[in-house]
């Protein structure tokens, strides 16, 4: 199976890249992709990374799951940059459409949320962005799994997300 991590900078440093790497381990193939106008992406720790490709090389239909981190980005996206914020919208529709997983973690079920994904859904998200979610919010669960979304709460739960990914993914 193969799948997508979107990298943007501001990203949450262990949520893309400790699922990246377990993920890899199970012998998934994980592509990281990226809007920036150069490879390089930063981590909310300011750690550069190069993305595998650009958001324009990507056929979409080649890929089985995308992979959402978290990160200070989400809200600068939500609150900020509308262009973007309606790629990655798009991004996450075409995956939904196609029932394909979808797994978001911290503050990216808000991107599931702005396209009401979640409405009919149990979900979890980072504490206080459950606000721009309509659905069944716990915070009692550390990662939720619900239809085809797979949605976990922070970078302490991340092991947590990765597990239940695997087990979703790998049937």
């Amino acid at each position: 199976m193969k799948g997508l991590l979107v990298l943007y900078n501001g990203f949450e440093d262990c949520e893309a890249l400790v699922t990246r790497a377990l993920l890899k381990k199970t012998n998934l193939d994980v592509t990281t992709l990226t809007l920036n106008e150069s490879l390089n992406v930063f981590s909310s720790q300011k750690l550069q990374v190069k993305a595998d490709m650009y958001i324009d090389q990507v056929n979409y239909d080649n890929y089985d799951f995308l992979i959402l981190p978290g990160g200070p980005y989400v809200k600068k996206l939500l609150d900020e940059n509308v262009r973007d914020l309606q790629i990655i919208l798009d991004i996450i529709k075409h995956f939904a459409d196609r029932n394909k997983i979808i797994g978001a973690i911290c503050a990216a079920p808000s991107f599931l949320g702005k396209l009401n994904l979640l409405e009919n859904h149990q979900f979890t998200c980072y504490p206080g962005y459950e606000k721009y979610i309509v659905g069944n919010y716990t915070s009692e669960i550390p990662t939720v799994v619900s239809g085809n979304f797979v949605t976990s709460q922070s970078p302490a739960t991340v092991f947590d997300f990765v597990s239940h990914l695997i087990d979703q993914l790998i049937v």
